[in-house]
């Protein structure tokens, strides 16, 4: 069933009646728990609710006795009770692909919806999380950029993306294991980035859901100014959506642009890159447009320098349709190319097309209008 959503326009949104506990990490829970009145004990209250909240799958019990048998005393309880345990998204629909890919449309508590990918892999599983409902950034291959941006998304929210995902995957008894994270879906982390933090600290946290670090992708259109930040914030990899060998067409097809342009960009990248860590460019090929033998020279000069990787994309059906997938033979070319300029490449081949949950398409339940 699609979720009931008048084509073209996001519902009015609410105010949230409930804190989420998801919403805190282990730094921020002691912080809350030590206006109790007991900070010595607040750091070792917050890791065993959190070991008990999210550790395993499916809802904790949540109430005075399940808080005192892991020893939780009676001084914090109240103000633990008062938060929300239960996931604050519901699935509004599930559509699987012919690839095994499952697509995820999340209702919040407020009629928003967002989308959450589940994307199986030959030795792993990844799952594409939102961090805001809609996006304001206007790519102009993107189905989410065209609906504007409605509201950030809650680390809470972020979070029971996963929680919700993990047990879909679950219920299907589904293999391989949910390992890998990628903040790819709905919306421009960067935009969001405090609580995108806090929602990888608890998602990274080992007492909790233990992804890897190495495991977990922060994708942006490249917001250089944020980039101190995220490296000091976010124990995450870094991938940039860079998709243009020059300013021109990048203008063109990503308004960031105007403000960031490449060499600057370039040069931010550069000068916050932590020692030992390489940056991911994603580069989505456009038929005729960007995948040219001369532009993969353009991409290799202009990533010189940088340590990195180039995930070369062709392009999902998206809302402008002159913008289309090359044929084989040019993808196979450009990429060829490349390689032989030195430049590590991997060709990421479209999953969850059929059901609207490949890159690009997100926000497909909303579509129509």
């Amino acid at each position: 069933m699609r979720p009931d959503v008048t084509r073209g326009k996001l519902p009015r949104l609410e105010a949230r009646p409930r804190a989420l506990l998801a919403s805190h990490d282990a730094v921020s829970l002691a912080a809350l728990l030590e206006q109790a009145g007991a900070a010595g004990a607040a750091r070792a209250t917050a890791a065993k609710v959190i070991r008990h909240a999210f550790r395993a799958e499916g809802p904790p019990r949540w109430d005075e006795a399940a808080l005192a048998e892991i020893g939780v005393g009676a001084w914090a309880r109240p103000l633990l009770l008062a938060l929300d345990v239960a996931p604050a998204l519901e699935i509004a629909d599930e559509a699987p692909s012919a690839d095994d890919t499952i697509r995820l449309a999340l209702r919040a508590h407020d009629g928003a919806l967002v989308e959450t990918v589940i994307i199986p892999g030959p030795n792993r599983t990844t799952v594409c999380v939102s961090s805001q409902v809609g996006c304001a950034r206007a790519c102009t291959f993107c189905e989410t950029g065209r609906h504007g941006l409605a509201r950030q998304l809650e680390a809470g929210e972020i979070v029971d993306q996963v929680r919700v995902a993990r047990e879909v995957w679950a219920a299907r008894r589904a293999t391989p294991p949910l390992q890998n994270l990628v903040f790819m879906g709905m919306g421009e982390p960067f935009d969001n980035l405090g609580e995108v933090a806090r929602a990888i600290r608890l998602l990274t946290d080992g007492r909790a859901f233990s992804f890897a670090p190495s495991r977990v992708t922060v994708s942006t259109v490249g917001v250089a100014e944020k980039l101190p930040a995220f490296f000091r914030d976010c124990h995450a990899e870094l991938a940039v959506s860079l998709n243009a060998p020059d300013d021109a067409r990048r203008d063109a097809i990503m308004p960031i642009n105007h403000r960031v342009p490449m060499a600057a960009l370039r040069d931010a990248i550069a000068a916050h890159l932590p020692a030992g860590r390489r940056v991911l460019f994603e580069y989505v090929l456009f038929d005729g447009v960007n995948d040219a033998p001369d532009d993969a020279d353009l991409l290799a000069a202009w990533t010189r320098g940088v340590r990195c990787r180039v995930n070369v994309i062709p392009c999902n059906p998206g809302p402008d349709s002159a913008l289309r997938p090359p044929s084989p033979e040019r993808l196979e070319a450009f990429v060829a190319r490349l390689s032989a300029l030195g430049v590590t490449t991997l060709v990421r081949r479209p999953r969850g097309r059929d059901v609207g949950g490949a890159c690009g398409q997100l926000a497909g339940a909303m579509r129509g209008g």
